[in-house]
């Protein structure tokens, strides 16, 4: 399953919006770098969360009712705090045989298109899900959602404020399950703070140095950095890895390290629950949503994370958001989305034209996607002003202070 468009009226901060989302496969005539991936940016309270869980609400609109999940605050709020009656999402799906919960000539069978979608209303004080599909071979197919071993409607998301832990510190899957039903658990992170990942140790080992282990191993390797390695081996339940050199187990990996294996071993647990011996986990077709894509990541690996997400696991359709110029600087017009809000308070989605792959930094951060005015400190584009305004008038001294401070830098006087 791939998400095609997405059409949102009346949903939080969204009056009315439109996205025509990339996807393996999708046909135009000059397909970006990274057909797999979509970027969103702006500010905050712009609606990138938003867009989040309106694909999950329009995908698993049949399932959630009794999944655990309670909408709330859903249906968009009109200046003066008036609150409106109805918030909708649809979606344009494109459907595979995965979907159908079966494989060998089924995963490769001719996609089908459909769509699927939700209208969020109010019983008194409570919102309440209506789920709406055109075809009724759709609803049928749904009803794999049901299967929480069927491979069918692979849809996962990370919300900003995801965690995770070792093996001892976990909750037990069993009884995660009794509080959260396996697809809304999977998204339940877009909805809910602190959302805890399944860790690595919890589930990897079941599979015991197999051809599936084998396999694991492979893609988390080629997902990390240059210099960082899964070693594979288990000590005191937690599962090991090389860095720089050293052996080290997972809880002392650092806070961007584990971050980011958290939500990648996560979305590999939830992977092979569905997949059939024989098959590969990189054939799996499915949605993954990860919100702050570069959470804890430093510079040098925001420059390489999206790439080597969307080229090691090509059959996945990503939707990311990210606050990092380094990390949009890595994609082409076609990849990104810009969030804003209109004079009305509303949120917008556009795609620009100015291309801004291969820039730097402060390029992008100047450019449209961004629009900062200056990328440096606020007290010191004041400085430079003042001067400015004096070597206009005449002071030879601060004209030389002004060209000093934008060649090499200086102290804003008084700090």
């Amino acid at each position: 399953m791939y998400v095609r468009s997405l059409r949102i009226a009346n949903l939080r901060c969204f009056r009315e919006a439109e996205l025509e989302l990339q996807f393996p496969g999708r046909e135009q005539e000059s397909p970006p770098a990274l057909s797999n991936v979509n970027l969103l940016l702006g500010d905050n309270g712009s609606g990138k969360t938003t867009v989040f869980k309106a694909i999950a609400l329009a995908v698993l609109s049949r399932f959630l009712e009794g999944s655990g999940y309670v909408p709330y605050q859903l249906t968009r709020r009109e200046t003066g705090g008036v609150q409106m009656e109805m918030a909708s999402v649809d979606a344009g799906l494109l459907m595979h045989g995965q979907d159908q919960g079966h494989f060998g000539n089924g995963i490769d069978s001719p996609s089908r298109s459909g769509s699927s979608g939700v209208r969020i209303g109010k019983v008194r004080d409570e919102e309440v899900l209506r789920e709406l599909y055109e075809e009724s071979w759709l609803s049928s197919w749904k009803d794999e959602m049901y299967d929480e071993e069927s491979p069918a409607f692979l849809l996962l998301g990370y919300g900003a404020t995801r965690w995770s832990t070792d093996a001892s510190g976990s909750e037990p899957l069993p009884t995660q399950r009794k509080r959260r039903r396996l697809r809304y658990q999977r998204v339940a992170g877009i909805f809910e703070e602190h959302i805890p990942l399944v860790p690595l140790a919890a589930w990897l080992p079941r599979f015991a140095y197999g051809e599936r282990f084998q396999e694991i191993q492979g893609i988390v390797n080629d997902m990390l950095p240059e210099g960082t390695r899964f070693i594979g081996d288990l000590e005191k339940e937690e599962y090991l890895f090389e860095h720089c050199g050293i052996t080290v187990p997972f809880g002392a990996l650092s806070d961007g390290y584990r971050a980011y294996l958290g939500w990648i071993t996560d979305l590999l647990y939830n992977m092979t629950l569905g997949c059939p011996a024989g098959t590969k986990l990189r054939d799996l077709k499915g949605v993954v949503l990860v919100d702050e894509v570069d959470l804890h990541l430093h510079p040098e690996w925001q420059r390489r994370v999206v790439p080597t997400i969307s080229q090691t696991l090509p059959n996945l359709q990503f939707v990311l958001s990210t606050h990092s110029p380094i990390v949009a600087g890595t994609l082409s017009a076609k990849n990104i989305f810009v969030l804003e809000m209109d004079d009305s308070g509303a949120s917008t989605v556009q795609q620009l034209e100015e291309n801004i792959h291969g820039l730097d930094a402060d390029q992008i951060l100047l450019s449209s996607y961004f629009n900062l005015r200056s990328s440096r400190a606020p007290d010191a584009v004041d400085y430079l002003r003042q001067l400015s305004k004096r070597a206009m008038e005449g002071d030879p001294e601060a004209a030389r202070s002004f060209l000093e401070t934008l060649a090499k830098g200086s102290e804003v006087p008084g700090r």
